[in-house]
């Protein structure tokens, strides 16, 4: 039953003007075109992991540099150096570009993110309040929210690095 149904299917390409050599040369043509397809897929792929990677680097760069400020602004406090005030355009910068890279490239971080921002706004609210009114009360909250700013960026830290073996 099969040889008949084989005769009858190359009588009817010859009937219609195709040979066996046309037939394996179009088979041959979509194997090749396949073996392209998925080799530019894998070649965006590698891109995109690339791009992935520059825009993590881009990331922590951003990251560090946003703490710095805070940090920035303590250090001067302890230095008793208030000629300059905090740039507040600046904060508000630099966190809405750390905010629209995490929420575009990298989910995943999104909520340790929210609690560094909480974090680093009760930092320079008391701060702030510290420079205002300096007392005993106010110091001690002050440190407080110190030390709670220096574990929430370590433990942000670690988590991306934890992730940084997915983008690097």
């Amino acid at each position: 039953m099969e040889n008949i149904e084989l005769a009858n299917g190359i009588a009817w390409l010859e009937q219609i003007g195709l040979s066996e050599g046309l037939i394996a040369a179009c088979i041959v043509g979509i194997f090749g075109l396949c073996g392209v397809i998925v080799s530019l897929n894998f070649e965006r792929k590698k891109e995109y992991k690339a791009f992935l990677r520059m825009k993590f680097e881009e990331l922590v760069i951003r990251l560090v540099d946003f703490a710095a400020l805070i940090k920035e602004a303590e250090a001067k406090r302890f230095l008793n150096n208030y000629e300059k005030d905090l740039d507040i355009d600046k904060l508000y910068r630099e966190g809405g570009k750390i905010e629209i890279l995490i929420a575009l490239y990298f989910p995943e971080l999104e909520e340790k993110y929210v609690l560094f921002l909480k974090a680093g706004g009760d930092l320079l609210t008391a701060q702030r309040e510290y420079e205002v009114s300096p007392s005993d009360d106010v110091l001690n909250k002050l440190k407080q929210y110190e030390e709670g700013f220096d574990k929430i960026y370590d433990d942000f830290y670690e988590h991306i690095k934890l992730c940084s073996s997915t983008y690097a």
